[in-house]
């Protein structure tokens, strides 16, 4: 049974029980560098919603629900689409404390030709910054090698520099996954030269005042190394994060990536693999990386993945973070109605930055082709709550939608991808721009939903 939450508010509020196997870790104040906000003076991208606003949207919306005492129901609805703004009753709005993660989950960072002309990296960035600071773990997937002995390259065989992956770290993120279907696009010299990269990468960082803590993994020393993965201890939390991909477009070197195949023998034994290193590992949360074999440039999720993420949920995965498709598709949270577990998938994220939308289709009523769709992307904010008696829950998901504007200097930059937005682009004037986003913003919110599902 389906059903259709039309409530009014500026985010996604999820108060659910987020229960999974917890460690007793120490409490550690590992609160992230938190850099000034640069802002386009002409663009104005804050929004501000008050509590009297709040009350007055939910006291006029006749289909207020109480989620959480819906689920308590004998026959629960198996799934239920929440539209992108939503409030949840009785939802806890006390202040921030130790016992809360703000978790950002962003999707592939890209370099084609076009991003390369542009006065300066930290430019891409400038307009979304206030998006990334204040979130503890700032997640992307760097979809590329960064072999600095090599030339800089684009499609088919990427590489890229080191200082546009900087540019990323300076903007705030600080967790990686380098495993995907480029990763040996430079052969093993690349993945081995990507690995000396990274190390400089956190080096410099750790050496910052204050200094700050990156994660990257997903390629590996040696063809004997397990797969590469990260813990990462922040502020009381004990995040087991593991990078996959299960495409690669050359078999070349894949023994030095965190790479399974798709026959089924091959992911039942990563399935087994991901029990016995969450046995091994004892964490508050296991957020799993995943880039997928499936079709690009299309939304649709094929039962065959779907079932497969599921198996991964059940065996220890607690977040699956999915990308390749290169566009933006659903968001699931699963709730298990005996056992109070629940999970979050995101089957993709889109591209967070990439030169794949060169000429967007300025004048059409309905830009919706496959290069207009890679042309924006999904910051997914996610803030986990542990309870007292040793779960967590996920108290808030705030679907943020972002896209690649080329400005008047023919540069791809990032801008929030909202009205105040199009309110500039109307003022400069650029009509047909602000005309074209406001057709984007509608697009991406009818294409794609936040679900909720109860087995």
């Amino acid at each position: 049974m389906i059903r259709k939450l039309t409530f009014a508010f500026i985010s996604v509020l999820f108060v659910l029980n987020f229960s999974c196997t917890s460690s007793n870790v120490q409490s550690k104040n590992n609160s992230a560098n938190q850099n000034n906000l640069i802002k386009d003076e002409n663009l104005n991208t804050s929004i501000s919603v008050t509590d009297s606003d709040v009350n007055e949207i939910v006291s006029k919306t006749s289909e207020t629900k109480d989620l959480r005492k819906d689920k308590q129901v004998q026959n629960p609805p198996e799934t239920e689409v929440l539209q992108e703004k939503v409030v949840l009753a009785e939802a806890d709005d006390k202040d921030e404390t130790d016992d809360e993660i703000k978790l950002l989950f962003a999707g592939d960072i890209m370099a084609h030709t076009n991003n390369y002309h542009i006065s300066s990296f930290d430019k891409i960035w400038r307009d979304v910054k206030y998006l990334i600071d204040g979130n503890d773990l700032v997640f992307a997937n760097i979809e590329a090698p960064i072999d600095t002995t090599k030339p800089v390259s684009s499609y088919p065989n990427f590489n890229m520099p080191q200082n546009y992956v900087q540019a990323a770290v300076d903007a705030g993120f600080n967790v990686f996954s380098l495993c995907n279907n480029h990763s040996n696009d430079q052969y093993l010299d690349g993945i081995k030269e990507t690995l000396k990269t990274v190390d400089r990468i956190c080096e410099m960082a750790a050496k910052n005042a204050p200094p700050r803590s990156l994660y990257f993994s997903g390629l590996k020393n040696s063809k004997e190394s397990e797969f590469s993965y990260n813990i990462i201890e922040k502020s009381g939390w004990k995040i087991l994060f593991l990078p996959m991909t299960e495409l690669l477009n050359r078999p070349d070197f894949s023994e030095y990536i965190n790479y399974v195949k798709t026959d089924d023998a091959s992911r039942n034994e990563f399935i087994d693999y991901v029990k016995k290193l969450r046995e091994k590992n004892p964490c508050t949360v296991f957020i799993l990386s995943f880039h997928t074999a499936e079709p690009e440039y299309t939304r649709n999720i094929t039962s065959r993945q779907e079932k497969f993420y599921k198996e991964l949920i059940k065996n220890g995965v607690d977040i699956i973070w999915a990308n390749h498709a290169h566009i933006i598709k659903n968001r699931k949270i699963i709730v298990d109605t005996e056992t109070n577990c629940d999970k979050l998938i995101m089957y993709a994220n889109g591209n967070t930055i990439s030169g794949q939308r060169r000429n967007p289709d300025l004048t059409s009523k309905n830009p919706n082709g496959e290069r207009d769709n890679t042309g924006d992307g999904l910051f997914y904010k996610v803030t986990l709550k542990k309870d007292n008696n040793g779960s967590v829950k996920i108290k808030k998901c705030e679907p943020i939608f972002i896209t690649t504007y080329i400005n008047t200097a023919n540069e791809f930059v990032l801008k929030p991808l909202n009205q105040d937005f199009v309110n500039y682009l109307y003022s400069v004037p650029r009509t047909n721009w602000a005309k074209y986003i406001e057709r984007r913003i509608n697009i991406n919110q009818e294409a794609t939903k936040d679900l909720i599902e109860w087995q």
